[in-house]
C-alpha cells in the first residue's frame, strides 16, 4: 500500500512522544502489504480495526491513540486523515455520519 499525506501525519503525532516508533511500525506494515479490503487487513493486522462511513481506524499503543485514514483499495493509496488521543475519539458521536464526516472531514 502506498502512503499518502505522511507529512501531514508526522505533523499530527508530533505532540505525542510516545507514538513515533509505533507509527513507523504500522507505516512499515502497510508499506509492506498490498490488502485488497478490511477484511484482508483484520487478518494480516489486527482484527480491531473498524471502518465508518468511509474512515478505517487503527488503534495505535494498545487503543490510547487512534489513527484515521481513508483507503481505496483498488490504487492502493491510504490517506491520512486524522490522529485522535482515545479521549478525543470518544468524543465523536459514530452514530452521525454529519457528525464523524465535520470532525474527520
Amino acid at each position: 500500500m502506498r502512503l499518502k499525506s505522511t507529512r501531514n501525519l508526522l505533523s499530527a503525532i508530533e505532540p505525542y512522544g510516545d507514538v513515533p516508533t509505533a507509527i513507523a511500525a504500522w507505516c512499515k506494515v502497510m508499506e509492506d502489504n498490498d490488502w485488497k479490503s478490511l477484511e484482508e487487513i483484520r487478518q494480516g493486522y489486527s482484527k480491531s480495526v473498524d471502518q465508518v462511513y468511509g474512515y478505517t481506524i487503527f488503534n495505535i499503543k494498545g487503543k490510547h491513540y487512534r489513527l484515521i485514514v481513508q483507503i481505496n483499495y483498488s490504487t492502493g493509496y491510504v490517506l491520512f486523515k486524522k490522529f485522535l488521543t482515545h479521549a478525543e475519539y470518544s468524543k465523536i458521536n459514530w452514530n452521525d455520519e454529519d457528525e464523524v464526516k465535520q470532525t474527520i472531514g
